[in-house]
């Protein structure tokens, strides 16, 4: 099925925030994710803060701690630049909605956030567009310029439909990453579940990998009384028409067995992985998830 029309909007939701901490908060977050695996390269003291139920307390310094009578740890300014890439799933599969926006559109205004977030952070961004049909790739480099090259990419419908490929996204982004990264990968993750298993044990051992799983609310349940239904088959086009009632409970039960798989796939590689729906609102989840993780190194 190909895109006709992109409906997803292209600014991004961090800059109509009101409360300026929380744009610092989500900054500092994501930066803090890479922070155990440069310790000691780059990384200077810079103040103390209070602890957080989030913070290890072995990171606790006592002494200062004891002269302020309250538990702090210290703060650690990261002077190296970060190489991000975000690997995005532009295939058929993410063609589809049965809200108000595709899964595509949905997925491209959670990456708007992020993207433009680690620039303003002093990262170095790159992206690739990723299906059967047509691979868009552009490497990290620092400065707005990206994110405006990011959005007249994903807002083209050219660059959607066909496929999953991600063996060539793998094989793209190995080859333009000349140093450690943070690498975003960005699917509904539908029918990937042995490809996933052994690409990601690859990309993983080089680099650290944060899943985003995009999942429309019929990717995950079919409510009994929907009636007739029609299914598609995104790869072969192939058309079959189930009664809800009678097949809401082996779907239930399949998908769901399907998303603990690739909960498990992305624990056993030592990634992290943020489920997001395409009927509930991203933002509270994803300030969240990375407050969550950054955390963990501050």
């Amino acid at each position: 099925m190909p895109l006709n029309e992109f409906k997803a909007t292209t600014y991004p939701a961090i800059k109509d925030l009101t409360i300026r901490v929380k744009k610092k908060i989500l900054q500092n977050a994501m930066s803090g994710e890479l922070v155990s695996s440069l310790k000691g390269r780059g990384i200077e003291f810079e103040d103390f803060r209070d602890y957080t139920s989030f913070d290890d307390a072995i990171r606790i310094d006592w002494r200062a701690s004891q002269k302020s009578q309250r538990l702090l740890v210290r703060e650690y300014k990261i002077d190296i630049n970060f190489n991000v890439f975000f690997i995005i799933d532009t295939s058929e599969s993410m063609l589809f909605a049965s809200t108000k926006k595709l899964k595509c559109e949905y997925a491209s205004e959670v990456v708007n956030s992020i993207f433009y977030g680690l620039l303003s952070s002093g990262n170095s961004v790159g992206f690739g567009l990723f299906n059967g049909n047509k691979t868009r790739v552009v490497k990290p480099l620092m400065g707005k310029k990206q994110f405006h090259l990011y959005t007249k990419e994903i807002s083209n419908p050219e660059n959607y439909g066909g496929k999953k490929d991600f063996s060539r996204a793998l094989q793209h982004t190995l080859s333009i990453l000349d140093r450690k990264a943070l690498v975003f990968l960005i699917s509904d993750f539908i029918d990937m579940s042995k490809e996933l298993e052994r690409y990601l044990k690859i990309i993983s051992q080089v680099h650290e990998v944060i899943g985003i799983m995009i999942r429309d609310p019929r990717d995950i349940e079919l409510p009994k009384d929907a009636g007739q239904i029609l299914l598609q088959d995104p790869n072969s086009d192939e058309k079959i028409y189930i009664d809800a009632k009678q097949y809401s409970k082996l779907y239930n039960e399949y998908n769901a067995k399907q998303l603990e798989l690739i909960r498990t796939i992305f624990h056993k590689n030592k990634s992290k992985l943020l489920e997001l729906r395409t009927d509930q609102r991203y933002f509270n989840p994803l300030l969240k998830f990375f407050t969550k993780i950054g955390a963990r190194w501050r």
